[in-house]
């Protein structure tokens, strides 16, 4: 906590009517809202008419696999679109140790594997990830490497790191604790995330653990790790406490996977445990399967407050209904239409097309919905989920699931709301805590251009973490 002490003038705010006023922030938390004056003591901000809003949330991150992506080469879309583009892109990086790829898709190459890695790939261990995140590709050296460095592991888990092709699914933690020699830059990820206004995440990846909490307050202490964090993922987690308000414990999170949904009763089973530790339950579902599974497991076992949908990738109207009565809440990703639409309209009947990352209908039909990113799978800037949510434009200017539109005042708070209750939006209000983003526009010019450019200042807990101009830094 800060003991800086701020007072930022001529605000905009999404509460007030218009006319600028003034914020003092004091001790982590915004003391006082309207005419005040300056006495000298503080540190003075002119907001110049700019919106002042809470610091944006954004609900669903995987921070370590962004903090790792900024050290890897795209592989597929929009960067990468044929085969002979992925040729050209593996043989044009420097160095000679492991080349470490991501957003592989099939629209570049059907069937990626050892084999095209070795005829193709230059001469050193690579490794190539599916954009889904479930599959790696790995060549001929990369393998020997694994296999080596596997060997002192269980057999089972060797098992799961064998592959006569070179892909292996869902092994992301095992090759992430064999392959990673250094940790990778948390502290640039969590400045660019800072730059985009952001002082909240929900990191969901399902391996979260106690190891993984330890890590987490570790790089808060140091100052790498700048935003507060709800830390979901395996059950054991509910054991973990941290008189630090920075670090919470959030969801259980259920990875489903089509071709290997969990026994029915096992499910149910970690839901009613998760429910009698107070312990709310998020459910990855892609696909129309795995929510059909997730809802049926629901019923069985009962919804608790904070339950929620992951992605809601694909929700036909029927599954609606179910949602709404089961009081689930989703948190969705809408930058995927912009990211991925186009290759939505060719690949997906379009019958489906307009159940795919569902905004409006959800709302109206009263369910609770908050907005994540997926990063590094999803853009990571919310200013561009919050415009797809809006425009619904994918990448070629095309529309798609035009009826599931809504406005920019229903979208924005889908990135403000708490951590630990997402579908609530905070507000700038006297004693909350002040995790604030300042903008260089008011309202009307957001509207007019939703973009992160417009971030000129992030604070939490009063603290600075990001300041675009000079004169904010001093």
């Amino acid at each position: 906590m800060t003991d800086q002490t701020l007072l930022i003038t001529n605000a905009e705010l999404l509460s007030g009517s218009g006319s600028p006023t003034n914020i003092a922030i004091s001790g982590g938390r915004i003391k006082a809202i309207g005419s005040i004056a300056a006495t000298g003591a503080e540190r003075v901000i002119d907001a110049k008419g700019g919106l002042l809003i809470p610091g944006l949330h954004d609900h669903h991150v995987h921070l370590i696999s962004y903090a790792a992506a900024l050290q890897s080469v795209r592989c597929g879309p929009p960067e990468v679109i044929s085969e002979e583009a992925l040729v050209e892109t593996l043989n044009n990086q420097p160095g000679k140790h492991w080349l470490r790829g991501i957003g592989y898709h099939e629209s570049v190459l059907p069937n990626l594997d050892r084999d095209w890695l070795d005829s193709n790939g230059p001469d050193r261990p690579i490794r190539i990830q599916h954009r889904s995140g479930r599959l790696w590709v790995l060549n001929s050296q990369a393998l020997e490497i694994i296999e080596n460095a596997a060997a002192s592991l269980a057999r089972h888990e060797q098992q799961r790191l064998a592959s006569g092709d070179g892909r292996l699914y869902d092994v992301d933690e095992l090759l992430g604790s064999l392959m990673r020699p250094e940790p990778p830059p948390v502290d640039i990820a969590s400045q660019n995330l800072a730059a985009f206004g952001i002082t909240g995440i929900n990191d969901m990846t399902p391996s979260n653990d106690a190891d993984t909490w330890n890590w987490f307050t570790e790089l808060q202490t140091s100052g790498q790790l700048l935003q507060k964090v709800r830390l979901s993922g395996r059950p054991g987690l509910a054991n973990n406490t941290n008189t630090d308000d920075r670090l919470t414990v959030g969801e259980t999170k259920v990875h489903l996977h089509d071709s290997s949904l969990p026994d029915f009763h096992e499910l149910v089973e970690i839901i009613n445990t998760s429910h009698e530790r107070n312990r709310p339950v998020a459910v990855h579902c892609v696909t129309e399967i795995e929510l059909v599974f997730t809802l049926s497991a629901f019923s069985a076992a009962g919804t608790g407050q904070g339950d929620r949908i992951e992605h809601a990738s694909v929700v036909p109207p029927a599954l609606v209904k179910q949602l709404r009565e089961l009081g689930l809440g989703v948190v969705t990703q809408p930058n995927f239409i912009y990211e991925r639409g186009d290759a939505y309209l060719n690949d997906i009947d379009s019958k489906e097309h307009s159940y795919l990352y569902r905004c409006g209908s959800l709302i109206d039909a009263g369910i609770p919905v908050a907005f994540g990113t997926d990063l590094p799978f999803g853009n990571p800037d919310p200013w561009a989920a919050i415009k797809a949510s809006i425009s619904r434009e994918t990448a070629s200017g095309e529309h798609l699931g035009i009826a599931e539109c809504i406005s920019l005042d229903a979208a924005l708070p889908k990135v403000l709301g708490d951590l630990s209750q997402p579908f609530e939006p905070r507000s700038i209000a006297r004693g909350q805590p002040a995790d604030c983003c300042l903008l260089d526009v008011p309202l009307k010019g957001v509207a007019s251009d939703l973009s992160s450019s417009h971030v000129r200042m992030t604070i939490r807990d009063g603290e600075t973490i990001y300041a675009r101009d000079s004169l904010d830094e001093n």
